[in-house]
């Protein structure tokens, strides 16, 4: 593994740093998990890492930055790496910008139409898809892999099949939707229902829900992607919550050299 050096002497600063615990009054974020969470994006990231061909990281987009639960932890995990913050949440971007430097790109609705205008050695996913349709994630997934770097990977959150048992305990919405949600599930492996509107954010006005998913549901989503590869998908991984993908470049057919004439 080349790159277990860059990876092991990233963790140690990070590990020595002081993580910024400025909160602002708008996040919707903060509770008791709010810093572990952060803390265990750089370690799922850091997995990635050693699955990728990555050996340094220069630019690095989060999406959705909210109020900066993750990007407060990544400026010390890359402390010479340019950082871009990107949501709905005009608030939650330009506290990014003040409090952490973060480039601010406000996003839009529909995804695919935002032009980042720059190549990413890491596009950082949190709590994105684990809120989309099936249909919304294919197109998504596909835009963000056109703005890596050659290189460059996409760590991304979903809800996996664990999530059935966390709504028991914590319900992700209201009943008779996470019925439909799980219909979904079970017959597809891919469910989804909107929130009621009284359940998402004011910011949002188009849709915006749970879904629930299966791996093979989003390798195959993943596996339509021309021009990238399926680094790792590892279960309940970000905070023994979510499940953790990974994909970008270079192509998963890229030929071996002795291949070419």
């Amino acid at each position: 593994m080349y790159n277990i050096d860059f990876i092991k002497n990233s963790l140690q600063r990070y590990y020595e740093a002081t993580i910024d615990n400025r909160i602002s009054p708008n996040d919707t974020m903060y509770d008791q998990h709010y810093f572990s969470v952060g803390r265990s994006a750089i370690e799922v990231i850091a997995l990635a890492l050693m699955a990728s061909q990555l050996s340094s990281v220069s630019k690095v987009l989060d999406i959705p930055c909210g109020h900066g639960r993750v990007l407060r932890h990544l400026k010390h995990f890359f402390p010479e790496a340019e950082f871009h913050a990107c949501d709905l949440d005009k608030d939650g971007v330009a506290f990014c910008e003040s409090s952490f430097g973060a480039k601010p790109l406000i996003s839009r609705e529909e995804l695919a139409e935002v032009d980042f205008g720059s190549l990413y050695d890491i596009i950082w996913v949190g709590s994105l898809f684990t809120h989309t349709a099936q249909d919304v994630t294919r197109r998504w997934t596909a835009h963000l892999a056109k703005f890596l770097s050659p290189k460059g990977i996409v760590v991304a959150t979903v809800h996996g099949r664990w999530c059935q048992h966390v709504h028991k305990i914590a319900p992700y919405m209201s009943e008779d939707n996470w019925q439909r949600v799980l219909d979904g599930f079970t017959k597809t492996g891919y469910g989804y229902w909107d929130y009621r509107r009284e359940e998402s954010h004011s910011f949002i006005e188009g849709n915006y829900g749970i879904s629930l998913t299966k791996s093979h549901s989003i390798l195959r989503i993943l596996e339509e992607i021309p021009g990238i590869r399926i680094f790792l998908y590892i279960e309940r991984a970000w905070d023994d919550h979510q499940d953790v993908v990974a994909y970008g470049h270079p192509a998963y057919d890229l030929p071996w050299p002795t291949m070419v004439k």
